[in-house]
Parts: C-alpha cells; sequence; structure tokens
C-alpha cells in the first residue's frame, strides 16, 4: 500500500513539474526566512539568560522627581546605593557592582600596550553573583584583596601569548593615574548576548577608599537577587526615604531620589537611557521581525494550500474511482498526506541549504552572532522544528480534507464544482496575502524615508574631515606635553584645527552637574551635561552661534565663562537667548563663585535623532576638573588621510611614548549610532521582498491553473466579437478589486503601526498620503506584471484550437 501511495505521489508530482516548483520553492523560501528571523529574534530575547539566577536579578536605575514630575532617569546608580539597601531592606538578598567610570584605559604587560573599552571595577563576589565561567582563579577570592585584577581569555592570549598570565603585573592607566595590578584570574570571553560587557574587572578595594559606597557619582551598575516573593514595587516605594538618609550634600537635595528595579532579562530591549554602556535592542522592531517571520510562513503556505485544493477538480476523478473501488477515507488522506509530507521535506531540505548559506552570507542583514547562534542554539532548533512539523501538517492536511471528500456519483458524471465555501476560504486567503504586502511595502517605505532622513538631515555639527584622536593617558609634564603636540599637529600640511572635548559628536556627553541660575533658590537645580572644550572647540565644530560670543583665547577671563545651547537656555528659565548672555550661573562644586554666560550656541544633533535635544554647557573652568578631555578632534583639509595619519602617530610617539595611539573618523563614529536601525531596516526591506515574491509565485501558479480552466470560455467570447484588452481586464479585474478591497484594512492598519515606530525618534519624518497610496499602486502593477503573461497569451489564443473540440 506504501509502496503504491508513494508511486502515485510521485508520478502526480511529475506529471505537474511547474505547480510542484512552485509549492516547493514558495515554501523553502518561506521556511528559510522564517529560521533566519526567528534566529535573530530569538538571540535578541536571550540577552543575559545564560546567568542562573537571571529571572531574580535587577538593576537598580536612578530616578530623580520635582514633586511628582520625573526630570531624570538614569540606567546608573551610585556606589553606595547598593550597600544602603541591603542594610535597610530585607528583601535584598544579595548584591554585587560594576563601576564603568572611566573605564576606558591603557592595559600595559612590559612594551605590549592596548586601549581597551571596557576595564572597569567589580565587586569581590562578582563571578559567584553571575555565572561568568572562570578559566583560572577562584570566584571566592579573584577579586577579594586591592590592585588585583581579572582578565578575559582573549585578553590573556593578546598580552601574555601562551604564557600563564596568573601572577604577573600589568599597568592599568587613563588621564588620572595609573593602578598596578595582579592578575588574579582569566575568565572566559563575555557571549555576545550580554548586556554587561567587560575586558578587564580591577578589584572593588583598588579604587579610592572614598569612592567605594560614594552617593553622589551615578556611574556604576548595580545588581541585586531578591528573595522569594518579594513584592518589587513595595521595594521601590521605600527608596526615597532611605535616601533622604544618605544625600547629605547639597547636590539635588530637592529633588526625589527614586530608584526602577529593572529585571535582568529585560535590559537589552528596554529604551536607552542616559549613562548605559551596551548598545540596546529594539523592542518594537523584534516584535514586527517576529510578526514578519510568521506572515512570511504563512504566505507560503497559503500558497500551496490554494494550489493543492483548486487543483482539485484534476484530481476528483481519481478520487472517485478509488471511491467507488472501496478506497477508505482514511487511505485518501494518507495518499495526499504523504504528497504533502514528500512536498515539505523537499523544501525543507532545501530551505536548510539556504540558511547554512546565508549564515555567512548575510550577516549585515541578521547580525552574524545571530545567524552564527543556528549552528549551536539547540532551543531554537526544537522551536523552529515545532512549528515547521506544525506548518507542514496543517498545510497539507486541509487539502488532504478537500481532496478526501470528493463526492464520487457527481465527479464521475463530470458535475464536480467548487463548494461555495471553498471559494471563499482561498479568496480569504489570497486576501491575506494582498493585506500582508501591502503592509510590508508601507512598511518599507516608511523605514527607508527614515534611514534616509537620519543619514542627511542637518546634524547643527560639522563632523567632516575629523581625525579623533583618544586622549593619552597620565605621564609626567602631561600639560606641557599636550600644549607641544597640539602645536606640532597644528603644523602638519593639511590641518586646519586640532580641538579638544570631553566628549565627541555620537557619544554621550554624560558629565552631568547640578546647576541653577545665580541667585535662584536650591530648589531650582536641575541636571545640566558638563562638555569640557577648549578655545578652539566651537569654531573647530561650526557650531552656530545666536547670542553672545564662542570662547577667545584672547580674552583669559573666558575660561571661566561658559556657553549654553538652546536647550539649557530654556531649562535655566531665561526670557530668550540673548536674555542668557551677561547673566551668571551656579555649577555644582562651584558654589562660591558663579560662571558667567558670554555665549549660546544653536541646538546640534550630539547623538542620533533617537534623542531629543539635551541642555548642554560648554565650558573651561580648570576648577571643574573631574571633567577630562577625552578626545582631540583633528580638522583637515585634505584627502590624503593616511599620510596625516601617520604623521600624527609620528608626533604622538615622541610626546606620549606611553600611551597607545588610537584613533577614529568621526563620520564613521557618528554612523555607527544607526547600525541597529540599518540592521533593521536592511533585514525587513529584504525579507518584505521575498515575502511579495513568494505571493508573486503563488498568484502566477493560480493565475495558470485559473486561466487554463477558463479556455473555452476565453474561446466563445473571442468568437462572439470580444477584445483582447475586454478579455484581460475580465481575468484581471477580480484580483484587482480585491487589492481594492484589502487596501481598506491594510493601509489603516499601517498607518497606525508606522507611527507606532517613528515614535521612537525624538526626529522623525511625517507620514504623508502618498506613501500609503504607492504601496497599492504598487501591488497592483506588481499583480499585473506577473499575471499579464498569462492573461494576455489566453486572450489572445486561436479560438479554434481551444474550442475544437466542443
Amino acid at each position: 500500500m506504501l509502496r503504491n501511495m508513494l508511486l502515485v505521489t510521485y508520478r502526480n508530482l511529475i506529471k505537474n513539474k511547474f505547480y510542484t516548483f512552485i509549492n516547493v520553492a514558495g515554501l523553502a523560501l518561506g521556511i528559510a526566512a522564517f529560521v533566519l528571523i526567528s534566529a535573530y529574534v530569538h538571540f535578541e530575547k536571550s540577552y543575559d539568560h545564560m546567568n542562573a539566577d537571571a529571572d531574580n536579578i535587577y538593576r537598580v536605575e536612578s530616578q530623580f522627581y520635582k514633586g511628582d514630575v520625573l526630570n531624570d532617569s538614569w540606567a546608573t546608580s551610585t556606589n553606595g546605593y547598593a550597600t544602603a539597601m541591603k542594610a535597610n531592606f530585607p528583601e535584598i538578598a544579595s548584591f554585587t557592582r560594576i563601576n564603568w567610570n572611566n573605564s576606558e584605559r591603557v592595559v600595559r604587560y612590559q612594551n605590549i600596550k592596548y586601549r581597551e573599552e571596557h576595564v572597569c571595577f567589580a565587586d569581590t563576589n562578582f563571578f559567584k553573583f553571575f555565572t561568568y565561567k572562570l578559566i583560572k582563579g577562584d570566584a571566592s577570592t579573584v577579586l577579594n584583596r586591592p590592585n588585583t585584577i581579572a582578565i578575559s581569555q582573549s585578553s590573556a592570549l593578546k598580552f601574555f601569548g601562551n604564557a600563564d598570565p596568573m601572577g604577573k603585573f600589568v599597568d592599568v592607566t587613563n588621564y588620572n593615574g595609573t593602578f598596578h595590578c595582579m592578575v588574579t584570574g582569566v575568565f572566559a570571553d563575555v557571549p555576545p548576548n550580554t548586556t554587561i560587557k567587560f575586558s578587564f574587572l580591577i578589584s572593588w578595594d583598588t579604587q579610592p577608599r572614598f569612592l567605594k559606597d560614594f552617593w553622589y557619582i551615578h556611574e556604576s551598575y548595580t545588581f541585586v537577587k531578591l528573595k522569594p516573593n518579594t513584592n518589587i514595587a513595595a521595594v521601590e516605594a521605600k527608596f526615597p526615604a532611605l535616601a533622604e538618609r544618605y544625600k547629605t550634600a547639597q547636590s539635588l537635595k530637592d529633588l526625589k531620589w527614586a530608584i526602577r528595579l529593572i529585571p535582568l532579562t529585560s535590559i537589552h530591549l528596554n529604551p536607552a537611557k542616559p549613562y548605559e554602556i551596551e548598545t540596546k535592542g529594539n523592542a518594537l522592531a523584534v516584535s514586527f521581525l517576529n510578526i514578519m517571520a510568521f506572515v512570511i510562513l504563512i504566505i507560503a503556505c497559503v500558497n500551496y494550500i490554494n494550489l493543492a485544493t483548486t487543483k482539485a477538480a484534476d484530481r476528483a476523478r481519481e478520487i472517485g474511482i478509488r471511491k467507488v473501488n472501496g478506497a477508505r477515507i482514511g487511505q485518501l488522506l494518507a495518499q495526499f498526506l504523504i504528497e504533502s509530507g514528500i512536498i515539505n521535506l523537499a523544501a525543507l531540505v532545501i530551505a536548510i541549504v539556504i540558511v547554512n548559506v546565508s549564515v555567512y552570507y548575510l550577516p549585515s542583514f541578521t547580525g552574524k552572532s545571530a545567524t552564527e547562534s543556528l549552528l549551536f542554539d539547540l532551543p531554537l532548533y526544537l522551536q523552529t522544528g515545532a512549528v515547521l512539523l506544525a506548518v507542514m501538517f496543517l498545510s497539507g492536511f486541509y487539502p488532504a480534507l478537500v481532496l478526501a471528500n470528493v463526492n464520487p456519483v457527481r465527479v464521475l458524471k463530470g458535475r464536480y464544482t467548487f463548494s461555495k465555501g471553498g471559494i471563499i476560504l482561498r479568496k480569504g486567503m489570497v486576501a491575506f496575502q494582498f493585506t500582508a504586502s501591502l503592509l510590508l511595502i508601507a512598511g518599507t517605505i516608511a523605514i527607508y524615508r527614515q534611514l534616509h532622513y537620519m543619514n542627511n538631515v542637518d546634524t547643527g555639527i560639522n563632523m567632516d574631515q575629523t581625525l579623533v584622536l583618544k586622549a593619552p593617558v597620565s605621564t609626567d609634564n602631561y600639560a606641557s606635553k599636550l600644549s607641544s603636540f597640539k602645536a606640532d599637529v597644528k603644523n602638519i600640511n593639511g590641518v586646519k584645527n586640532i580641538t579638544g572635548s570631553a566628549a565627541v559628536p555620537g557619544k554621550e556627553v554624560g558629565g552631568f552637574s547640578a546647576d541653577r541660575r545665580f541667585g535662584a533658590s536650591k530648589a531650582e537645580e536641575r541636571l545640566y551635561e558638563l562638555q569640557r572644550v577648549d578655545f578652539d572647540f566651537i569654531n573647530a565644530y561650526d557650531l552656530k552661534v545666536i547670542a553672545g560670543r564662542a570662547f577667545d583665547a584672547s580674552r583669559p577671563s573666558d575660561s571661566t565663562g561658559v556657553v549654553l545651547n538652546e536647550a539649557a537656555v530654556k531649562q535655566f528659565g531665561f526670557a530668550s537667548v540673548n536674555d542668557a548672555v551677561g547673566k551668571k550661573v551656579w555649577l555644582e562644586t562651584l558654589d562660591k563663585k558663579p560662571n558667567e554666560v558670554i555665549g549660546v550656541v544653536k541646538n546640534y544633533h550630539q547623538q542620533s535623532l533617537q534623542r531629543n535635544y539635551t541642555p548642554v554647557i560648554l565650558f573651561m573652568d580648570p576648577k571643574l576638573g573631574w571633567v577630562g578631555i577625552n578626545y582631540y578632534s583633528i580638522k583637515t583639509s585634505t584627502n590624503n588621510n593616511r599620510q596625516i595619519v601617520d604623521e600624527v602617530k609620528s608626533i604622538w610617539n615622541r610626546y606620549f611614548p606611553e600611551s597607545s595611539f588610537d584613533f577614529f573618523f568621526l563620520d564613521d563614529f557618528y554612523n555607527q549610532q544607526y547600525q541597529q536601525e540599518t540592521q533593521f531596516g536592511g533585514t525587513f526591506m529584504l525579507f518584505s521582498v521575498l515575502a511579495i515574491i513568494i505571493a508573486c509565485m503563488g498568484l502566477f501558479g493560480l493565475t495558470a491553473y485559473n486561466t487554463s480552466r477558463r479556455t473555452k470560455e476565453i474561446g466563445v467570447r473571442k468568437v462572439l466579437g470580444a477584445s483582447v484588452q475586454s478579455i484581460v481586464s475580465i481575468l484581471t479585474w477580480d484580483i484587482i478589486r480585491l487589492i481594492l478591497v484589502c487596501s481598506l484594512i491594510a493601509i489603516p492598519l499601517a498607518f497606525v503601526l508606522v507611527n507606532q515606530w517613528l515614535n521612537g525618534y525624538a526626529f522623525r519624518v511625517q507620514l504623508s498620503l502618498w506613501q500609503f497610496i504607492l504601496p497599492i499602486l504598487t501591488l497592483i502593477l506588481l499583480t499585473l506584471a506577473t499575471i499579464s503573461y498569462l492573461t494576455v497569451k489566453a486572450a489572445m489564443s486561436n479560438p479554434a484550437r481551444t474550442l475544437k473540440d466542443e
């Protein structure tokens, strides 16, 4: 029996090669797309799940309220939060901290030196609190002494080669000074799907004593484990009263200090906040892609179901004869399920090949880490396998049920017709394809417009021809060497200017301080971002001065003046930008002497368009030494960048031999902020096109079959004088009408979804009517292009050939 079923299946598939190809190709592409998108979605949702107690770990985030109004919300907390909460809140089972303050440092071992981005201070229990694997060292003691350090496996190889790093000493330096640390542990490189990025961990007790539990620097991540059945909201509600006992200084004293406990596994897909170290994911984008994966798979299944049920008339006589000869429903179902299974299995094999090829050729769309996870992620395999088994069964069961229930008497009399319910169901499935296609086209247009806008908007700051150097680390005669270095760089042919700053465009300013107008009460203090600059910064970056003046080296008093942006003017409460000039402001830690506002610059985009303008104070006052110069920007007038880099490096090595030479080009650095948006946009567009291709393949097959069944009707119409145009319009009008009906559902839904996605940007394109009309016209044109060959060929056929058998 099985051999006979397989033989019949083989003959049927070979007999209908065209429809077999469409079914297998459509399902293969649908399955491959589903697997690839699912890998990306699964990877984005898997962040930090590798930790054993991940579901019970929370990050303590800082919030500041003025009355009931939330003024600021940061991802970080102070070092003092954790110890105070553990001592006063019985709900806290344990805590650990990792301090990101000035985490970019030069690490040196003998003559080997590299600038490392993530050199952090970590609590003694860090490796017991989290499940990061220690290859060498004891998790209980690895960080329990001052001046000890744990390093990653790749860092050990980079600095020590094949030698054992344990017990050896490295120098860890930034512009503030050097720590001489002994290596007491080596840990496995942290996985890509973790929000906590680090390559070197220095023991917590290595920090200056006053910083260990300090309440006025919010630059640490604090993590807590809660006891079972803890009420999260109750813990958060108790914190403001606790903070009143510890925030004894005047800074932000009139604000209510609060916290939010954010689940560790939710951090990656939560919106980005100030002081956030990691690159955040986008929860809405992940949800859209997850839906898209199922939409593509459903479109592929709809194609198969539509073609299989539409061709029921061709199989009806075969089924009628089988039933007359005693075939049971179960046997017929088995026959058609075997056919469906073979088609799905062939599609699955091809899909696996496509996926394995795509792992190497599509990482720019779906992400290298996400595509590589396909090769090693067993839960993803099980999840995907379960979905595909369900697809194989469902896509085969309905056509099999339709065919198996054919009435043999009606069939053998030549009266087989499609039921009204079956026709409605098929049109409904085609309508689903059209609706999904309209949504995808509308989404693609919106994403393209926003990406184009972000890449071409006037940022208000000139980033062209800018080479950025990371500041040298601490050395003797630091200020003198810097001055000589800058003078020598300015003399290089092709260099227009060099300027120093705490941050460059594309990087958060980060130096927050509580400031107010001169003469205002402490209650009016608000948080501002402090951007340390030098005399050349405003001119070098072409910031537009709209009131007052820029810093002027010929005016020594300007070194204690400040320049505000428009957002800072508004927050200080000045009546206008002109009103601000000449007024004075109190800056945190400088309360004995206010600073004069000498100018105002137009708002500019320090970071991506997802963020609104923030209040920024440009200053040079040496008394604010806790905000340092981290970057030196070199403005050039030549495209010969390689030569300039070589000359700058030669000068650098003369003055700063103990510091690594690290540089980047500012336009590339700034555009990295949009890497995730670009990746999402590329992925969405790629798979939107794929979904539409799959839908068009099914439409082509369906049209081919329906046209072949109407050849005699077409012949009769031609004999009666119908023109080619009228016949083509008859064959296509039903489909175009269906598209227009679907647009009534798709376009309002597209408007809501697109608007929701764009709301994630502080600066965004405005929705236009044309971008919702264009998808309709595009789909109509694609549909006509898909079926035009078949319809025109049928309309131009010779009626004598089609009617000769009547």
